[in-house]
């Protein structure tokens, strides 16, 4: 039976605490380490985050973006590789004269996929249109022709391009044919999940030769083991806002432990997704200890027990092994 007198002279006798109910353990722990915010995250916050292991493949991407009037890439990984990292880092140095639409496929047809980058680039003109296929296509095949001639280009960015409709896939195919460079404007990139790749050898297969040579595919890589502790030092360095040099002549990765980091970098094998989910848990259960707490191997153990995407991890793994990326 509940004793409430009992109750009621417990609580009366806590010690009323000074912070806010909503004090974040987080916010201080960051803030005793000198960091200004969490770096691990999915978003850039340092533009060799991520950036770094796929340096060859954004190259070929960015030359035939550059070079090319027209151009197809396809960029394929699993899931928390780092395809929409990449992609973000395209967009932020593309040139110029480039105008560039990004959005996600949702097995849209071709009509409804030019429709809806006719919309987001000039809304009132595609509310003009009657919605006619015909009149949408003409108008977004005029929009290309017409682009060359002010010196402009479009690039496409079609994420989870493994929803693909095999419609829309032949539209932006056939307008990034190398056939009609001379009179068209259009890049895209395409970001899919590897399921996506068997599908696209089999349509490939109706394509021509100067389409098959014109595409260039890439895979995104893992982190190699020096890739992996590049990544948790930069992160460090851009939360503290100090130079990533002076970190690794310090050999000081605080607020980790060295052993920490080099269990981080061996539980997640490189994939991307695994390293940053393991950091950020891995600094949110040192944050219940205390403030000043550095991370431990206990403390990534325990992250790895609660992480939820193991399965994820172990497919990213295995198609890593299968393509030869693991440790390349």
């Amino acid at each position: 039976m509940v004793n409430l007198e009992r109750l009621l002279n417990i609580i009366l006798k806590r010690k009323r605490k000074k912070a806010s109910p909503l004090d974040d353990p987080f916010e201080r722990f960051l803030s005793a380490h000198g960091m200004k915010f969490n770096p691990f995250q999915d978003k850039l916050v340092d533009d060799f985050i991520f950036i770094n292991k796929d340096s060859k493949a954004l190259i070929r991407i960015m030359r035939a973006i550059n070079y090319n009037q027209s151009s197809l890439c396809i960029m394929i990984g699993p899931t928390g590789s780092g395809k929409s990292e990449n992609a973000d880092f395209i967009v932020k140095n593309l040139p110029d004269n480039y105008l560039y639409w990004y959005n996600q496929v949702y097995r849209q047809s071709a009509v409804q996929l030019s429709l809806s980058i006719l919309e987001d680039l000039d809304k009132n003109f595609a509310a003009s249109l009657r919605k006619d296929k015909k009149e949408i296509m003409d108008a977004f095949n005029k929009l290309l022709i017409a682009l060359p001639r002010k010196n402009k280009k479009l690039f496409c960015i079609f994420d989870q391009g493994e929803n693909f409709s095999k419609d829309a896939l032949d539209f932006v195919v056939n307008c990034t044919n190398p056939h009609y460079a001379g009179e068209r404007s259009f890049s895209a990139l395409i970001l899919a999940v590897p399921r996506f790749e068997k599908r696209l050898n089999a349509w490939l297969e109706n394509y021509d030769t100067a389409l098959r040579r014109a595409l260039v595919m890439e895979y995104v890589r893992p982190f190699s083991t020096i890739e992996c502790v590049d990544y948790i030092v930069r992160g460090i360095a851009v939360s503290k806002g100090i130079e990533y040099e002076k970190i690794l002549e310090s050999k000081n990765l605080d607020p980790f432990e060295l052993n920490a980091v080099k269990l981080l970098t061996e539980i997640s094998q490189g994939h991307p997704a695994t390293l940053c989910n393991l950091c950020y848990s891995s600094l949110e259960i040192a944050s219940e200890i205390s403030p000043t707490a550095l991370v431990t191997e206990e403390n990534v153990k325990e992250a790895w027990k609660k992480y939820p995407n193991k399965a994820l991890h172990k497919e990213a793994i295995e198609w890593y092994k299968n393509k030869g990326l693991l440790g390349a």
